[in-house]
């Protein structure tokens, strides 16, 4: 209402005017709020059916389901792989460090650096089987071994071989020098005097296919008695000899350990077609040493007998 409409009026005539007009608000309110409240109570009269079949059925099935629950998707599930895998599992350790036959470690033992031959593989656990590609390596470990631990050998294995890599530095060390290197292994004097020996020795005559030396009372005892230890045999004697047996410090174990893991591989023959490795013609009575021909003879089938030599079919 404009300005000029208001001036129409006196005051008096206005005020009856706009309480009229509360008045007939009012009754409009009123009016409205009663038909809401009219179309709630049909609302509520239309739902409660389903609401109540609703509830029965939930009742069924141990009570009605939570709001998250209406609302969670049931997760979907590949055709082409199975269903995942929720549960919290261990974290995974670490592989053995040990052999499971001995309890000396192999693969882990990671050596220093300054090896000139590449280690291999091991499929038993014993160091021989990592050094087999150096017959060098082989005999020095096999003095170092000499009334020893082999867990406590290993180490000063790799020392020496990284410091004298070569018959011909070993010849020429200075034997204060290798007894220092050696020490913690006991006997070290005697130790050292005989690699550095040996070493020369060695030098002089490398172990070659070409050469045989006779070894009394070996490979058994009583053996071989009528040749004299040491002793160059003719390449057409027939009597037993063997390619290290001039070495000074070589005892049954080192001619044991050689035949098994070397001798093959310096006579050219290893993996030979039509020719029997030579691990199978030897019977050792070393506690190391017996059990892995055991292992190498039931690879092909056969129960073997450290104590007799003697196998069966398995």
């Amino acid at each position: 209402m404009d300005g000029n409409h208001h001036q129409l009026f006196s005051p008096a005539q206005l005020i009856a005017q706009a309480c009229a007009s509360l008045e007939s608000g009012s009754s409009l309110l009123t009016q409205a709020a009663t038909d809401l409240s009219y179309a709630t109570a049909l609302l509520n009269q239309s739902i409660t059916p389903r609401s109540k079949q609703s509830g029965r059925k939930s009742s069924k099935i141990g009570g009605p389901k939570s709001q998250s629950q209406k609302g969670a998707k049931k997760p979907t599930i590949s055709p082409y792989f199975p269903e995942p895998n929720n549960k919290i599992t261990k974290k995974p350790t670490a592989g053995p460090t040990k052999s499971p036959f001995f309890p000396e470690p192999f693969s882990r033992d990671r050596p220093p650096p300054g090896l000139n031959f590449e280690l291999q593989t091991p499929e038993f656990g014993l160091i021989q089987e990592r050094i087999c590609g150096s017959l060098f390596a082989l005999i020095v470990q096999a003095i170092l071994w000499n009334k020893t631990k082999g867990t406590a050998a290993r180490p000063i294995l790799w020392k020496v071989l990284c410091t004298y890599p070569t018959p011909e530095l070993l010849a020429s060390a200075d034997p204060i020098a290798v007894q220092e290197l050696i020490r913690i292994l006991g006997l070290q004097e005697r130790r050292a005097q005989c690699l550095v020996k040996l070493a020369n020795v060695w030098v002089a005559a490398p172990p070659s296919a070409e050469r045989r030396y006779g070894r009394r009372n070996y490979p058994t005892q009583g053996s071989n008695k009528e040749v004299k230890d040491r002793e160059l045999l003719a390449r057409n004697d027939k009597r037993e000899g063997w390619e290290i047996g001039h070495l000074p410090g070589i005892g049954q174990y080192a001619l044991d350990s050689y035949r098994i893991f070397g001798r093959d591989r310096l006579l050219g023959l290893q993996n030979a077609e039509g020719v029997e490795p030579e691990w199978k013609r030897v019977v050792p009575s070393d506690k190391e040493l017996a059990p892995y021909v055991k292992f190498k003879w039931a690879q092909e089938g056969w129960d073997y007998d450290v104590a007799s030599g003697a196998r069966t079919k398995l």
